[in-house]
Parts: C-alpha cells; sequence; structure tokens
C-alpha cells in the first residue's frame, strides 16, 4: 500500500487527504474542502474478504459510489456538508464508511473503481482488486522425476478447476501419451525412452487456460555423467599448476591427446565420481601462447557400452616483456589516424594534438600502461579537453576521455563480437594536474 499523503497541515488526526477546488459561478467563486483517509488501492483474496473502511469529511454533499454496485456494498454511499470552519480546522466529525466486497465465484480476477465526490469535485479514484477462485496445482512429489536407463512411464498429478494443457519444452527423449491437455483434476502420462548414452535431462510445463506457465516438471535419467566444470585450462606463463572439478558417476580417465605436448603433466590420470583433474606446468618461456588439448573419458566396464568424451584445451600464457613507448615521430608513423587532425611530435614537448584524435593500432594481447602528462593550458582556466581512442584489432577500442577544465577524466571500452565491455570506473575527479594521468588495463594473453 502507498503511504497517505497529507494534503493539508490542519488536517484533524483522523483525516488523512484534504482537496479543495473553486468554481466560478456568477460572480462568485465556489470553495469545497473534501477530506477523506484511505489506500490508493486495495488486493482482496476471493473469498472470504474483509471489509475495509473509508472516513469522509466535507464542506458539500459528498457520495462514495463503486463501479460494480452488484458486488460491492458501501454502507453510507452519500452524506450532508458540515460547517465549513469546522471542516477547515479538522474538527469536524467524519463519517466512517465500509466497503464489504461479495465473494467472487468466477475464475478471473476482477477490479472495481471506488469514486469519492462532493458536489462537483471528484476528490478520490480507489482501485480494488479482487481475486478470482481459479487454481492449478502439482503435487511437490510430482516437480522432479527421477527416470530410469531402462526408461517407463511416468505420471504427473494436475489439481484444478479450469482447463490446462501439457507440453514438453525440452528434451525429445520423452512423450506426453495422454492427458496433453485436461479440465480440473487430471494426469499427464509421460513416456521415457530407453537411455544408452549420457545422463540426460527433460522438462514439462504445466500451463493453465490462457497459456501462463504454473508449473514445471524436471525430468532426469539415468546414464553416464562425465561433465568438467569448464572446457578450458589457463595458466599464467610462471604457473606451476592448475585444477578443473568434474562432476561424474563413473570411473574415468583423462590423457593428453599429443603426448608430445611435454610443457604439461597431468597428476592424476583417473579418478572415480567426482574428482578434480591436476596438472603442472614448466614456465613458458616462449614467445607465443602455448595451446594443447586433453581427453576426459569414461572407463567402459563391457562391451557396448556407451564411451563419453569431452576435450578440454589447455592454454598457457607467454611472457611479456615490458616496452615503453613514447609517442615520437618513428612511433607516430606506426599509428593511423581516421579523423582529420593527425598529431604532431614537437621535440622537447611531446606529441600534440591540435583537436579531437582517433589512432589506430593493431596491438598483441598484454598489460599496457597509457601515461598522459605535459598539459599546456592552466585547468583553472579551461585547458585542453583530450580525447584519444586506441583501437585493437577486430574493433576494439579503448577511449580516453581527459578535462581539465571540469577536473574529471573518464575511461570506455568498446569490445567486437559479443559486446562484453569489461568495467571501467566512469568519471573520476582529478585534483592535481601536475601529475601524470595513468591508465592500467590487461588484455589476456592466454585468450582465444
Amino acid at each position: 500500500m502507498k503511504k497517505l499523503l497529507y494534503i493539508l497541515c490542519a488536517a484533524s488526526v483522523l483525516l488523512t487527504v484534504v482537496t479543495g477546488c473553486q468554481k466560478k459561478g456568477e460572480g462568485t467563486i465556489k470553495t469545497v474542502d473534501l477530506r477523506y483517509r484511505c489506500e490508493d488501492s486495495y488486493d482482496l483474496p476471493a473469498t472470504g474478504a474483509q471489509a475495509f473502511t473509508i472516513l469522509v469529511a466535507s464542506t458539500d454533499p459528498w457520495t462514495v459510489t463503486s463501479a460494480h454496485p452488484d458486488w460491492c456494498m458501501i454502507s453510507e454511499e452519500e452524506g450532508d456538508g458540515q460547517d465549513a470552519d469546522l471542516v477547515h480546522t479538522g474538527r469536524a466529525e467524519a463519517t466512517t464508511i465500509r466497503v464489504q466486497y461479495y465473494d467472487n465465484t468466477f475464475l478471473d480476477d476482477r477490479t472495481d473503481k471506488i469514486i469519492i465526490k462532493s458536489d462537483y469535485w471528484v476528490g478520490k479514484e480507489i482501485t480494488v482488486t479482487q481475486k478470482g477462485i481459479a487454481f492449478l496445482e502439482v503435487p511437490e512429489e510430482d516437480l522432479s522425476k527421477d527416470v530410469e536407463k531402462a526408461g517407463g512411464e511416468y505420471i504427473i498429478h494436475i489439481s484444478s478447476n479450469q482447463d490446462w494443457t501439457a507440453e514438453i519444452t525440452s528434451g525429445d527423449w520423452i512423450t506426453i501419451t495422454e492427458g496433453a491437455s485436461g479440465h480440473g483434476v487430471g494426469v499427464v502420462v509421460v513416456t521415457a525412452a530407453e537411455n544408452v548414452s549420457e545422463l540426460r535431462y527433460a522438462e514439462i510445463t504445466i500451463k493453465d487456460r490462457y497459456g501462463y506457465a504454473m508449473a514445471t516438471v524436471q525430468f532426469t535419467q539415468d546414464g553416464v555423467q562425465l561433465v568438467p566444470a569448464a572446457e578450458e585450462i589457463r595458466a599464467g606463463y610462471d604457473q606451476a599448476a592448475a585444477e578443473l572439478e568434474v562432476t561424474s558417476n563413473t570411473k574415468w580417465t583423462v590423457q593428453k591427446e599429443a603426448e608430445g605436448d611435454d610443457w604439461f603433466d597431468i597428476v592424476n590420470a583417473s579418478g572415480e565420481g567426482d574428482g578434480i583433474i591436476q596438472l603442472t606446468f614448466t614456465q613458458n618461456d616462449e614467445s607465443g601462447l602455448r595451446k594443447a588439448n586433453i581427453i576426459l573419458k569414461n572407463v567402459v566396464e563391457n562391451e557396448g557400452d556407451y564411451q563419453a568424451e569431452k576435450i578440454i584445451v589447455v592454454k598457457q600464457a607467454y611472457k611479456i616483456e615490458p616496452v615503453r613507448i613514447v609517442y615520437d615521430n618513428d612511433e607516430l608513423t606506426l599509428w593511423n589516424s581516421d579523423w582529420a587532425n593527425p598529431p604532431t611530435y614537437a621535440k622537447g614537448v611531446g606529441t600534440t594534438f591540435v583537436a579531437k584524435a582517433r589512432l589506430n593500432r593493431s596491438m598483441a594481447f598484454g598489460t599496457y600502461t597509457f601515461r598522459w602528462s605535459n598539459y599546456t593550458s592552466d585547468p583553472e582556466a579551461g585547458g585542453p579537453r583530450i580525447r584519444h581512442w586506441f583501437c585493437f584489432s577486430e574493433g576494439c577500442e579503448l577511449k580516453a576521455d581527459i578535462r581539465p577544465a571540469d577536473t574529471k577524466v573518464s575511461f570506455d571500452f568498446n569490445a567486437a563480437g559479443d559486446g562484453n565491455k569489461p568495467s571501467l570506473d566512469a568519471y573520476t575527479a582529478i585534483e592535481d594536474w601536475t601529475q601524470p594521468i595513468e591508465l592500467t588495463y590487461k588484455f589476456d594473453p592466454s585468450g582465444p
């Protein structure tokens, strides 16, 4: 419920809302002072709804009416106005109006409008929503079904007083053989096929007469379970070890796809049930990313049993030696500007920009620190606004917006592909503009 609102401070403790309006007549102005206390809206159950009350006082005759008097009872639908001085000062005796609703015997919810009015002035419209008696339930024990490998029939019990439907929303190994639709109390009969492969899942959604999902039944069929927590294992260039969790209900083994990948070793080549794959690495002193595959398999007990096989990619980053780049004449030849304002280099000063510039260069993975310094204008006097867009391959852009006049700096990043944007701070206040402004960002060299 919304909080009650006092419009005039002179309102009495019993009355919550005061409204006044002036109506021009022939040479006169008529004022209505209507005061009431009620909620903006009421939500009622279908049956046994408790009555609620409305308090009303006014300087003029008033009415409280329902848009549906056939199922709403109002104890006092009209009343006389009271002495204006008593109403204005909050000393008028408010009329207590009792509002009662009949039980809603229909399936659907219903809505009523109650209007509080005095003379020509509508002071309040109250929305009353009463629930319908429609229901649709599936027992808790039927919401999750454990299915044997051999398959078979499974029953979903439905209790309702309306039309309903059952729909397979995932899983092609189950079929509804009875009860795809019904009315009232009924059952849905589901047939599951035999499973000769991995543990699998399916889902049936029970919908009401309007097609709204009211319950979801999950089916889990027994089978080989062999699920690595991820499809990749990533390691830093000097990282000694890494591990990956495996969820399983069987015995399993793990091995290298290529035995020549001697830069890592598998510590545990086998396991049973849930476990962990452990790897150790040698330091990567090469100039590029190391990449290999390992194969996770279940142990086949009998000839013809299902063999699950999972490929897991192993990546190890390479060491990046720090390189300091100054935007001098030689460096600028490696960058392109697709704007009409290319930068220039002034010896002893550094790279200067006569206006906003966008610099393009394909840059390798790694950690970069960008530094801006030596502002030639007084920030307090307006200073320059510097916007640098450092473009990486495949449409990735790192954007810096330096605003001495506003004493703020912001950084933003646009990524290619699915458009994921790393989290960077918004505008940051800068107090000392004599110090360089730096941004350090890591582009992971163990990425694709």
